[in-house]
């Protein structure tokens, strides 16, 4: 009898991918427009951003759209928050840019960024075209929670909502999502976020987020409207703890010893 149930466990690792595929696939569904709970409805939002534009500008933007309640998610692509921090590197071109993504040393001699910041490890994963003609590229924000926080922060502040955001890379993968946040990701990459939301929950918005901008361009924001029951949730809109996502420091993969 002993012998049947050590055959019927399963691995950590196991119990963990199984987990990642339900809250991606639940995150499909929300895109699709059968969601449920935290993924209950999406609503996409059109603005503009120039050149010019900095976060306070995307703060305001939303602020005043009229649209947002309390409890929503709003996701944002990595690449539109790096932008508006400005966090930009030159010298990357269409010739360069595949040895620029796996050659830490490389990158950092060749690619040149503002103030006293090497390119890390992480941004050499992110890395990113913006003109190649300019040779101009962008990288990841240098603190993703942070960024998150400051946007929430700012809503906060002028509506007096409280909202969580997720910041999303439009990649993912076993190596990709383990070297970003230290698990594997389906879809997309969720690499920064306020408290209200458990890492799980944070792969769910990310893909319903990513499934919805590959259905229809010049997307920079998706407002996730969960159940009303879901709205309540601890910790919304406060700072998670700074960096990125960091899959050691998430309850949700924290497997339990078996007895």
């Amino acid at each position: 009898m002993v012998g049947i149930i050590k055959l019927m466990e399963f691995s950590k690792e196991i119990s963990l991918l199984a987990d990642i595929v339900n809250y991606s696939v639940k995150g499909i569904t929300g895109a699709l427009g059968k969601g449920a709970g935290v993924t209950k409805k999406m609503h996409p939002v059109y603005f503009h951003i120039d050149d010019n534009s900095t976060v306070d500008d995307l703060v305001k933007i939303l602020s005043g759209t009229k649209l947002l309640e309390e409890g929503d998610i709003v996701v944002f692509p990595s690449k539109l928050i790096a932008i508006l921090e400005g966090r930009f590197v030159y010298g990357l071109t269409i010739e360069n840019y595949s040895r620029c993504i796996s050659d830490l040393d490389f990158a950092r001699k060749l690619l040149k960024a503002h103030g006293d910041d090497p390119i890390s490890n992480k941004d050499m994963i992110g890395l990113d075209k913006i003109n190649p003609e300019k040779e101009i590229g962008v990288r990841y924000s240098k603190d993703p929670n942070l960024s998150a926080y400051n946007i929430a922060d700012g809503i906060r502040k002028n509506t007096g909502l409280k909202i969580d955001v997720v910041i999303t890379d439009s990649d993912s993968g076993g190596k990709k999502g383990i070297n970003l946040i230290g698990c594997p990701t389906i879809v997309a990459t969720p690499i920064g976020a306020t408290g209200g939301l458990r890492l799980f929950y944070c792969m769910r918005v990310a893909v319903a987020a990513e499934m919805i901008r590959n259905n229809m361009e010049n997307i920079p924001a998706i407002i996730v409207k969960p159940y009303q029951a879901s709205r309540i949730r601890k910790n919304v809109g406060e700072l998670r703890y700074n960096g990125f996502l960091d899959g050691k420091k998430e309850a949700d993969l924290k497997i339990k010893k078996r007895k």
